[in-house]
């Protein structure tokens, strides 16, 4: 299972940039909800780190897709990874923040 899911993660990107449907039964969560509404409290506490912007206006602009994978097994320490930066890896999470905002 390990070594599958980066695999149907890869292929939920590449079919999600061409717009061809592509369904896997994995569990997913959808965060909805008006301004100020606490979705971003409740990403980041499934996420269990502080990393998404903060602020009184509209501040988040766009839909986010936060995949985890547990390393626990790995002995590594927590990180991001964004799509546009592959292979950087981002340990500081207030860096991730500010990538986000960008």
């Amino acid at each position: 299972m390990d070594n599958l899911l980066p695999i149907v993660n890869k292929l939920q990107e590449i079919f999600a940039r061409t717009k061809v449907p592509f369904n896997v039964d994995l569990p997913q969560i959808v965060v909805i909800g008006g301004q100020s509404s606490g979705k971003s409290s409740v990403l980041e506490s499934i996420v269990g780190k502080d990393f998404l912007p903060r602020g009184t206006q509209i501040v988040t602009r766009c839909p986010i897709v936060i995949q985890l994978i547990n390393l626990a097994l790995a002995n590594t320490n927590d990180y991001a990874e964004f799509n546009h930066k592959p292979n950087e890896r981002y340990y500081d999470f207030n860096k991730v923040k500010e990538e986000i905002e960008k």
